[in-house]
Order: structure tokens, then sequence, then C-alpha cells
């Protein structure tokens, strides 16, 4: 038999952040870590999405897109424990955990264009059971 978790994701925004297109997997982490950290804490940051891990597919199509920078972070609900159901403040707290005492498996930049719409979001993906921290 095999395990299958749902991949879960929480999407915010990113406010102001000086992007670092140049960089993905551990460097871009380590370098957004801080700022990513920051906003999960603050009581005031809004949920743009939270729920089942959505794809990347918006390019090209304004009505799909926002304009701005987005945090997008994918862990699995057992190792999250939280689920649909969750308040705010529960699944803020469950990813400030997360990226607080763990790497992700890979992190990496997406910019997704339309004709008046530009998205730009930093992906963090949890996909192992977390079993070592940082």
């Amino acid at each position: 038999m095999e395990l299958h978790f749902e991949d879960l994701a929480l999407t915010i925004k990113a406010a102001d952040l000086d992007v670092p297109y140049d960089l993905m997997d551990e460097p871009l982490f380590l370098t957004v870590r801080s700022d990513l950290t920051d906003l999960l804490s603050n009581k005031k940051t809004e949920i743009f999405y939270f729920g089942l891990a959505p794809d990347s597919t918006a390019d090209g199509q304004d009505e799909l897109l926002e304009n701005g920078i987005f945090y997008r972070i994918i862990g699995y609900e057992k190792n999250l424990g939280v689920d649909l159901q969750s308040s705010p403040e529960e699944i803020l707290s469950a990813f400030h955990y997360l990226v607080s005492n763990f790497q992700p498996r890979w992190a990496t930049i997406f910019v997704e264009e339309g004709v008046s719409k530009k998205e730009v979001t930093i992906e963090l993906m949890y996909q192992e059971i977390l079993l070592n921290d940082k």
C-alpha cells in the first residue's frame, strides 16, 4: 500500500521585495527566508490563497494573473498539521514553523505574464516527510 499525502499551498503577497531573479534552490531560500518568516509571523498578513497546490499555467492569461510578487509554499498536509478547515492563524503558524525550521526540497521563481499583468511567484516546495530539522 502506498501512502498518499495532499499537497497544500499557501500563497501570500511579498510586498516590495527586490526579487533575486538570478538565484534558485538553497541560495534563493536563504535570501528570502527572513522576509518570508517575518510575513508569516505578522498578524496583518493576508492569505491570498490556501488550498490544494495549483499548477503554474496562467502565463498569457490576464484573467488568471495578479499583478505583484508572491510567495507560494507547498507542503504535505500531514507535515503541516493543518487542513482546509484550519483558521488563518493556524495556517500562517504552521507554514511559519515549516519555513523557520526546514529547508525546502527546491525553491524557484516563476514569472507569468499576460497582456497587462505580470505575476512573480517565489515558490518553495516541501515534499518529503520531515525527519530532520534545518
